[in-house]
């Protein structure tokens, strides 16, 4: 049984509604921190743009809430000028129907295609018909979902790449909301959007390699980048020589070892200063240099040209 929502109640406190799936028009007597759906979106189109798709594809929530919508005319937008879109509109993949239907649908997608899901929750109905139309998400189907929760993202083979919303600012949102209400208390509704802090690369928008032990190497750095990993740990994955390991890096990855590890980190020194919440002294320690925290600093300035305070006020969101 559903428990229903008491209106009358809540017009007699001072709330907040916070949340993707609540009618903006529906809930306009009430203050509200919304996620601005298009830049999920934007950050979605980007990563998946960078692997050089044929194509493009859109699965929204199959009860079509109002974000889901949102993010499907973005999706279109972002796509328009670029490459074919696909959308999926056929019946609830839950159901065995819908299951063939989408099947169907996957079959007829360009490859490989770049495949948006509307939220995280949606992936595992998509990876089933995709297993059942015969195509590997991540080869034929790379994929980006939106949310990043890991106990979905994670679970998930190969495990999901998901666009991170900037859900710290959302409560900084609902804290001024609230102090707002308390000092005016008949003054209109307000609204705030909250934005993302980047996309979690994961194994469904990995590059992949004819030779398995780049795949296995890339997959290590990429899951252990940020930790105490060396190039030898990466040559013991491939089960090479180091010298061995580095010529197969250089001539397939265009890059040494060593700099694929610290562009892995590099990813993350930017999701971490987009996070207001986090100390830039703490983010040399998440990013695999606890050890060493001052390189990572000059290793910053050197590649992007600002000092990683100067960096997160230049690309402060909202």
């Amino acid at each position: 049984m559903t428990a229903r929502l008491d209106i009358s109640a809540l017009r007699k406190l001072n709330t907040v509604l916070m949340g993707r799936g609540v009618s903006r028009l529906q809930w306009q007597k009430f203050d509200c921190s919304f996620q601005n759906c298009r830049e999920p979106v934007d950050a979605a189109f980007a990563a998946l743009s960078k692997l050089s798709p044929n194509g493009f594809a859109f699965v929204g929530d199959p009860s079509r809430p109002c974000w889901s919508i949102e993010r499907g005319r973005f999706f279109r937008e972002a796509v328009a000028d670029t490459a074919s879109l696909s959308e999926y509109t056929g019946p609830n993949p839950n159901t065995l129907r819908g299951r063939k239907a989408m099947m169907t649908w996957i079959r007829s997608l360009p490859r490989p295609c770049g495949c948006f899901l509307a939220a995280d929750h949606i992936a595992a109905s998509f990876y089933a018909a995709a297993a059942e139309a015969g195509l590997k998400i991540g080869v034929d189907l790379p994929t980006i979902g939106i949310d990043n929760d890991e106990r979905i993202c994670c679970s998930l083979s190969p495990t999901l790449s998901s666009v991170q919303p900037d859900y710290f600012k959302s409560g900084v949102n609902a804290i001024q909301l609230l102090e707002n209400r308390l000092a005016e208390p008949s003054s209109s509704p307000k609204m705030a959007t909250y934005g993302v802090l980047g996309v979690v690369r994961r194994e469904s928008t990995a590059t992949t390699y004819r030779d398995h032990r780049l795949s296995k190497a890339m997959k290590l750095i990429a899951e252990h980048g940020c930790e105490k990993l060396s190039v030898c740990d990466v040559s013991r994955e491939m089960k090479c020589s180091s010298r061995l390991a580095e010529k197969l890096f250089r001539k397939h990855v265009g890059t040494s070892i060593l700099d694929a590890i610290r562009r892995v980190r590099l990813e993350k020194a930017y999701s971490l200063l987009r996070n207001q919440s986090i100390p830039i002294d703490a983010i040399p320690f998440q990013c695999g240099y606890a050890g060493s925290p001052a390189y990572l600093k000059t290793y910053f300035k050197r590649v992007t040209g600002f000092t990683m305070r100067e960096w997160r006020r230049q690309n402060r969101i909202g």
